[in-house]
C-alpha cells in the first residue's frame, strides 16, 4: 500500500508561502519526492507536518481548510494511482509530476455540439417565435402530425427514416399533404402509432355515474377509440401554410437553405357563404319551451346570449361578472390578443341582461354554467331541431368541395352565434369597421367579404324596383 509523508520546503514565494512537499512510498525500493503545488505560510505549518487551522472564523481559516482538503484529495489521487498500478517500476517522478499537474489543471473535455434535429428546431420556433396561444396550439398539432408521419414511413419499410431539412423535398411535401388528409387510413393500418402519439391530446373527463355511449359513424358503426377525424381540404391547406411559415423562418434563421415550398402549390382555402339565423329565428329559438330539459334550456340560453354579443366561444367561456362594465360586456379577443390587445366593448341588450339575471350566481366564477364545447355544440343542434329551425341551407362539403343541402339544425354550432351577430348587423349598416368594433375583427378583415351575399328580401326589393 502506498504511503505519503509531508514536509514544508524552505523556499518562500512573493506571498511569504512555502510549498508542501510529498514523499511517496511506491514500493520498498522506490520513493519519490515531489512538490505538491500547494503553498502555505510557514507559521501555519505544524510540528506534525500538517496545516494548522486557526479557531477564529474568517477568510484565512476558510482558505486553509480549502488547502487541507485539496492536499488530501491530491494524496488520495496519487496513492490510488500507485495502488492500482500493476507495474510499480513504471511509476517515476515524471509520471507523478504529470499527474499533479493534471490534478491542478484538469484537461477540459471537448464539448461536441449536439446537432439539433428537425423537431428540436420546430420546438424552438414554437418557444421563440411570437405566436398567440391558439396559433401555438395549432402548431403543436402540426408537430404531432409530422411525428406520426415519420413513424408511418418507418412502418412502411423505411426503417431509418427521419424527417430533416436535408430530405425535405417537393415529393415529401406531397406525401405530408396526403398523410394529413388521410390520417384515418394510417390509423386503421398502424393504430400503434396513435398509441404513441395520439391524434388528440384532450383529456376526457371521467364520469363514474354513467358510462359514455360509444361514438358511431353515419352508418351506425362504432368508431374505434382515438381514431382521427377526417380533415377537409381547408384544414390541410391551413396546416401546410403554417408549416411553410416555419420553413421560411428556418431559412431566415440559418437552420437550412432548403425551401421546397418555392415549387409547392398549397391548395386554396375555400369558404362558402356564412350560414346564420335571422333575428326572428333567434327569437323563435328563445321562446320555444324547453323547461322539461333544464340542461338543454340552459345551453340554448347561452347560445342566444352569444348571438347578442357576437364573441367567439373561447372568449365567451372566459367571461365572468367582472366582464360587465356599465351595462356592457368588455373582453380582449383571445385569438388576436398577441397581435393587438384591443378591448372589445359590446353594450348589453335587454334580452342579454335578462339572460344574465336568469342564471345569476355569484358563487360561480363564470357568467353562465358552461358545458364542454363539444356538449355545447351538440345541445345547440338539439335545441334548433326542437324549435323547428329546419329550413334547408346550402353549405360547402369540406371533403369534396361540393355544395350540399342540409337542414339548418344539422349545421348549427357555437360559431353560428357569432355569424348571426355579424350577419344581422352587417345587413343593416354595411360598414365592416363599425361591425368590427363590436365583433373584434381587425380593420380591413377579409372575413366581411363573405357577409356581402345579398339575402332574398333585399333581392325582392331590387326586383320590385323594375316594375
Amino acid at each position: 500500500m502506498a504511503q505519503t509523508n509531508f514536509s514544508l520546503g524552505k523556499t518562500v514565494n512573493n506571498a511569504g508561502e512555502s510549498e508542501i512537499s510529498l514523499r511517496l512510498y511506491v514500493s520498498r525500493d522506490v520513493r519519490i519526492r515531489v512538490g505538491s503545488g500547494i503553498w502555505v505560510d510557514q507559521k501555519r505549518w505544524g510540528k506534525k507536518n500538517d496545516i494548522n487551522i486557526p479557531l477564529i472564523p474568517g477568510e484565512e481559516r476558510d482558505l486553509l481548510l480549502e488547502k487541507r482538503s485539496k492536499l488530501k484529495a491530491l494524496t488520495d489521487c496519487l496513492e490510488n494511482i500507485i495502488n492500482t498500478s500493476e507495474d510499480k517500476t513504471a511509476i517515476t517522478r515524471e509520471v507523478i509530476e504529470k499527474e499533479i499537474k493534471k490534478f491542478h489543471k484538469p484537461t477540459r473535455k471537448s464539448i461536441v455540439p449536439v446537432e439539433e434535429s428537425f423537431f428540436d428546431v420546430m420546438e424552438k420556433y414554437l418557444s421563440t417565435h411570437k405566436l398567440s396561444e391558439p396559433r401555438k396550439k395549432n402548431f403543436k398539432v402540426i408537430i404531432r402530425s409530422l411525428r406520426r408521419f415519420e413513424l408511418y414511413w418507418k412502418k412502411e419499410g423505411h426503417r431509418g427514416y427521419r424527417l430533416s431539412f436535408a430530405n425535405l423535398s417537393l415529393e415529401v411535401l406531397h406525401q405530408i399533404e396526403d398523410f394529413l388528409g388521410n390520417e384515418k387510413e394510417a390509423f386503421l393500418k398502424y393504430p400503434e402509432i396513435y398509441d404513441k402519439i395520439p391524434y388528440s391530446t384532450k383529456v376526457a373527463v371521467k364520469t363514474p355515474k354513467r358510462k359514455r355511449p360509444p361514438t358511431l359513424d353515419k352508418d351506425g358503426n362504432e368508431v374505434p377509440k382515438g381514431m382521427p377525424k377526417s380533415r377537409g381540404q381547408n384544414s390541410v391547406a391551413d396546416m401546410m401554410l403554417r408549416f411553410r411559415s416555419f420553413i421560411i423562418w428556418a431559412n431566415d434563421n440559418d437552420y437550412t437553405i432548403n425551401n421546397p415550398f418555392k415549387h409547392f402549390t398549397i391548395g386554396e382555402i375555400v369558404y362558402g357563404t356564412p350560414i346564420y339565423i335571422s333575428n326572428e329565428e333567434r327569437n323563435k329559438l328563445l321562446e320555444t319551451d324547453m323547461s322539461d330539459n333544464k340542461e338543454l334550456e340552459t345551453q340554448r340560453d347561452i347560445f342566444v346570449f352569444q348571438c347578442l354579443i357576437g364573441c367567439r366561444v373561447s372568449d365567451l367561456y372566459k367571461m365572468t361578472y367582472k366582464s360587465i362594465i356599465d351595462d356592457a360586456i368588455e373582453y380582449i379577443p383571445r385569438k388576436t390578443k398577441e397581435d393587438r390587445g384591443i378591448t372589445v366593448r359590446v353594450p348589453l341588450s335587454d334580452t342579454a341582461k335578462q339572460l344574465i339575471a336568469k342564471y345569476k350566481d355569484h358563487d360561480r366564477s363564470n357568467l353562465f354554467p358552461y358545458n364542454t364545447e363539444q356538449d355545447y355544440n351538440r345541445k345547440i343542434k338539439e335545441a334548433f331541431k326542437r324549435a323547428g329551425l329546419d329550413r334547408m341551407v346550402t353549405v360547402l362539403d369540406q371533403q369534396t368541395r361540393e355544395e350540399v343541402q342540409r337542414p339548418l339544425y344539422e349545421v348549427a354550432s357555437s360559431h353560428m352565434a357569432r355569424r348571426s351577430f355579424i350577419g344581422n348587423i352587417y345587413k343593416k349598416v354595411k360598414d365592416p369597421n363599425l361591425v368590427g368594433a363590436l365583433s373584434g375583427h381587425k380593420e380591413g378583415s377579409k372575413a366581411f367579404a363573405r357577409y356581402r351575399a345579398i339575402d332574398d328580401d333585399m333581392k325582392k326589393e331590387l326586383i320590385s324596383m323594375l316594375e
